[in-house]
């Protein structure tokens, strides 16, 4: 009776961590010279990111999560060099899934844009 009793525990609790929704954001910095500060993808993924780091966030999705899968934007940071700061956001828009991951490497050639310049 026990064993009955343990198994369906078991299978009650697999299956409810099997419907948490998830997705992982990495960002690496490639950019020469600059620190990337504030950077969000719907959510805040990290802070302080130096040329060569990688900063990562793992968020919820769902009922009680921070977004809803898939998620489709663009990753917004701001770019600091010095006592020098703008906000920007890349051209290309990126996508994460339920389950996914997503890897996003900021280079000299990355195309962005500054919103606050229309």
């Amino acid at each position: 009776m026990k064993t009955k009793t343990l198994l369906l525990l078991l299978l009650v609790f697999s299956g409810l961590s099997s419907c948490v929704e998830e997705a992982t954001v990495q960002v690496t910095n490639n950019v020469h010279n600059v620190r990337l500060d504030d950077i969000s993808f719907k959510v805040a993924i990290g802070s302080g990111v130096y040329p060569g780091e990688t900063t990562e966030r793992t968020f919820r999705g769902g009922s009680g999560g921070e977004v809803s899968f898939p998620v489709r934007a663009q990753l917004e940071f701001y770019m600091v060099k010095g006592d020098k700061r703008a906000y920007l956001k890349t051209k290309e828009f990126f996508s994460v899934d339920d389950g996914g991951t997503l890897k996003i490497v900021l280079t000299d050639d990355t195309e962005l844009i500054n919103p606050l310049n229309f």
